[in-house]
């Protein structure tokens, strides 16, 4: 897996995610809220094995799930614009959980002084 975050003309997170050859964006509106809760998902994964977080975007909410076994970390992202559609994938791979706990906090450290 690999995961980059940048910072758009808005001041929006966008998190690029990618398998394989199947990449995945992910936005934030909700800065620098949406970094904390992300903090808060891994420290309860670390802790419970499960975390989960949204990040709010005009027109919908992204909801990142995460699952901890072990070494091995399980990231789903799902997408809903509204009650009618529900939720749709988004994105899904398995990895490290101390390089994703560390990539994380790395590019939000990384945006949160730019």
């Amino acid at each position: 897996m690999e995961l980059s975050i940048e910072r758009d003309g808005p001041g929006r997170y966008v998190c690029t995610l990618t398998e394989g050859e199947h990449p995945a964006i992910v936005t934030a509106s909700n800065v620098p809220e949406a970094g904390d809760e992300m903090l808060a998902a891994l420290g309860n994964a670390r802790a419970s094995g499960y975390g989960e977080c949204m990040w709010d975007e005009q027109g919908g909410d992204y909801r990142w799930m995460l699952r901890r076994e072990g070494e091995t970390l399980t990231v789903v992202v799902l997408w809903s614009s509204g009650v009618i559609t529900g939720w749709q994938h988004v994105f899904r791979a398995d990895c490290d959980f101390e390089w994703f706990d560390g990539r994380m906090r790395s590019e939000l450290a990384r945006l949160a002084v730019s």
